[in-house]
């Protein structure tokens, strides 16, 4: 589990699938075999300032996770490196704890049909 200020947690090795917390009740795992794509962008909508900057798309063969948050490039690089294990959503309350740090505000599943 992470600590409370933390969006991720790492394997530390090589990780066999990818835990996304939408919630502390809902959880969806992907294997890491099924990825087929990541991509980080800025998130257009960011124009409101209370929007999250940054997007991190991240494609399987079974469905399309959208991250939505601000310095999400270490995510990208633990994914590349098949590190990442989970992702969380984080309380607002932590979002300016450091500001270096990866910040997810939402997490959106969408299976592929």
């Amino acid at each position: 589990m992470p600590s409370e200020n933390s969006c991720y947690t790492t394997a530390g090795k090589y990780c066999a699938c990818i835990e996304f917390h939408l919630d502390e009740h809902h959880r969806h795992g992907f294997n890491t075999s099924q990825l087929i794509e990541y991509r980080l962008e800025p998130n257009p909508d960011a124009e409101d300032k209370n929007a999250p900057l940054q997007k991190l798309t991240i494609v399987f063969s079974t469905a399309d996770v959208l991250l939505l948050g601000s310095n999400l490039g270490l995510l990208a690089d633990k994914l590349r490196e098949n590190d990442l294990a989970s992702v969380h959503v984080q309380p607002k309350r932590y979002s300016g704890i450091d500001r270096n740090a990866p910040f997810v505000t939402v997490v959106k599943i969408t299976p592929i049909k």
